[in-house]
Parts: C-alpha cells; structure tokens; sequence
C-alpha cells in the first residue's frame, strides 16, 4: 500500500508539472522602411516557473518590394 500511495503521489506531482508547462508570450511587429522595404520582427519569451529561467529569441525578416 505503501508503494501505492507513493506512486500516486509522484505521478500527481509530474502531473501538476506537465499541467504548469512553461509561460510563453509571442509578439509581432511589420513595419516599412524608408527605401519601400517590408520588416518582420517576431520576439518569443519562454519562461520555465519551477527554475524561473528565461528564453529569449529574436527573428527578423526584411524584404524589398
């Protein structure tokens, strides 16, 4: 019973972790450059909340018309 209650006990707890996940936030920016260019900026923020640490990355796309 012992190993039971210990196993359910670890997979509530996994549970709760994988339920939790990581917060994401997402953002988009298109702006138009003085020679008639396109720029796309996407900027995506990962943040782990059981260790707090962060990732961060950062794409931008120019195009010429």
């Amino acid at each position: 019973m012992k190993f039971l209650s210990t196993a359910l006990l670890a997979a509530t707890l996994f549970t709760g972790l994988v339920v939790t996940g990581c917060e994401t936030q997402h953002s988009e920016k298109d702006k138009d450059n003085l020679l008639g260019g396109h720029t796309h900026e996407e900027t995506t923020t990962t943040k782990n909340p059981v260790t707090g640490d962060t990732n961060t990355t950062h794409t931008e796309t120019k195009t010429r018309d």
